[in-house]
């Protein structure tokens, strides 16, 4: 079982990061979860770089937990002072691009976490099938810049509050300017937007920058 717990902070954002590393290594060490990892809204050159695909506005921080001992053990995951949980997803985690990075500490580069909603004439059956037979293969054929590339199925939502994303896209990235030449070609690009739209609804769907910690 993987969880994600999406958070938002009003605290200093690097004394935040340093927290909620902290919390997350706490939460693993008393066996909470197997392993976990930290996602933090990118600051400094890599943001300014790419401050336009930035476009999510709640969330600043995301907490994946991997088999922890219980939905109500992840839900129990304490947010660092001026952080608070903004939602909460069993996810269904399909790698379609793995990396050889193994090793706790700050991943290289930088990634993209997409909170994606299905289109609305499609069922979330048929927008998870999609996505991961169809679009993950072709996205990993035409943007040879990923590194990694991660998607989650959410299975349930696990708190009401929850906002009502189908999926959470992990694009990790090696530098920012692989960010932004992520395409094999033009015709690369043509086929991956192009099928893009058959499934996601781009206007519900946003893009948080981070940094990531493995915590294993």
């Amino acid at each position: 079982m993987k969880v994600l717990l999406t958070l938002a902070f009003d605290a200093d954002r690097d004394a935040f990061e340093r927290a909620l590393l902290r919390a997350a290594a706490t939460f693993v060490e008393k066996a909470g979860a197997k392993r976990a990892a930290i996602d933090v809204r990118a600051g400094g050159e890599e943001h300014d770089q790419l401050a336009e695909v930035d476009t999510e506005r709640e969330v600043s921080a995301v907490v994946a937990l991997w088999e922890p001992t219980s939905v109500a053990a992840a839900l129990g995951f304490p947010p660092p002072a001026g952080g608070r949980l903004v939602g909460a997803y069993r996810v269904d985690e399909v790698v379609q691009k793995d990396y050889d990075w193994s090793s706790s500490g700050l991943s290289p580069g930088v990634k993209l976490v997409c909170f994606v909603r299905r289109r609305p004439n499609l069922t979330h059956e048929a927008y998870s099938q999609h996505w991961r037979k169809r679009h993950g293969p072709l996205a990993v054929a035409h943007q040879s810049r990923y590194w990694h590339y991660v998607q989650n199925h959410v299975v349930e939502h696990l708190t009401d509050a929850t906002p009502d994303f189908d999926g959470i896209g992990e694009l990790h990235y090696r530098s920012a300017e692989d960010v932004l030449n992520t395409f094999d070609s033009e015709e690369g690009a043509r086929l991956v937007l192009e099928d893009a739209q058959r499934f996601m609804n781009h206007e519900g769907s946003t893009v948080l920058l981070t940094v990531e910690h493995v915590v294993a």
